[in-house]
């Protein structure tokens, strides 16, 4: 038993290494290079890109009441009137532990039954 357990370890042990190696390559990761004697570069500053959404160009030069003003108008932004959580309580789903098996104990409701 300790040399099939000793073989076992190893052989999960170059599993291991070949998974990070193989994630390793994956992500791109470069390994260090060696340190040595830097130059100085002057880095260029990088200008500030805009959002990556479609009609973004329309609405960079609004303020955010504005944009929430013409998605009102437009009917995308609708306001809800204020809900109490006293309204999304229901009823305990009888048939649903029924279908599962009778004489088990009803067991605590999954997040979809409770919404």
């Amino acid at each position: 038993m300790p040399s099939i357990e000793d073989q076992l370890k190893n052989d999960v042990d170059e599993m291991i290494k070949m998974e990070l190696e193989n994630m390793r390559t994956l992500s791109g990761a470069k390994q260090k290079k060696k340190k040595g004697k830097k130059k100085g570069k002057k880095k260029k500053k990088k200008k500030k890109k805009g959002l990556k959404l479609p009609g973004y160009k329309m609405i960079k030069d609004m303020n955010v009441k504005e944009i929430l003003v013409t998605l009102i108008n437009n009917n995308i932004v609708k306001k809800i009137p204020p809900q109490k959580l006293t309204d999304f309580i229901g009823e305990f789903n009888y048939i649903h532990t029924m279908l599962d098996d009778i004489t088990k104990i009803p067991y605590d409701p999954s997040m979809a039954l409770i919404r």
